[in-house]
């Protein structure tokens, strides 16, 4: 074969391959990856506030006996919560001999309250003693101590 035929065959062979490569490109087959898992998840919403609570403990005259409250004509204690603002927040009762309550689901923030020992009747047996004004915090338990001294007896 003479040069001229070897290059017009090599001629011929680049044209059909460029054609083949090209009829491949245009046959309308294409494949694509991507990564995207769709539209981002929405923001976490505020913070919810956990409530925290007070555990009232008390004594009577200094001791946690149920005799003394017997003795005493007291059934149950009467706690009354208000905001620091003066706001009422509830009244609680328990058991005079329990001594110890615990009120639970208050709100972070300041409070003040009154406590005072009840007959079975509901009747005043002490005087009223008013709880030093507190402070709840988000998922805690406040505790807080008090005597109801045998003066406070009426």
């Amino acid at each position: 074969m003479s040069s001229i035929g070897m290059r017009t065959t090599r001629a011929r062979w680049a044209v059909l391959l460029a054609g083949a490569c090209l009829a491949f490109g245009t046959s309308g087959c294409f494949f694509e990856a991507s990564t995207d898992a769709g539209p981002p998840p929405p923001p976490p919403g505020p913070p919810v506030p956990v409530a925290g609570s007070l555990t009232l403990r008390w004594t009577v005259d200094e001791v946690t006996d149920p005799n003394v409250c017997i003795m005493g004509n007291a059934a149950t204690v009467d706690i009354v919560i208000t905001t620091s603002a003066g706001q009422f927040v509830g009244e609680f009762s328990a058991a005079c001999a329990s001594f110890a309550s615990t009120i639970s689901s208050l709100a972070a923030g300041g409070y003040a309250g009154t406590v005072q020992l009840l007959d079975s009747g509901g009747r005043a047996r002490t005087t009223v003693i008013d709880l030093q004004p507190f402070t709840i915090l988000e998922n805690s338990n406040l505790i807080v101590d008090l005597d109801f001294p045998a003066n406070s007896f009426l």
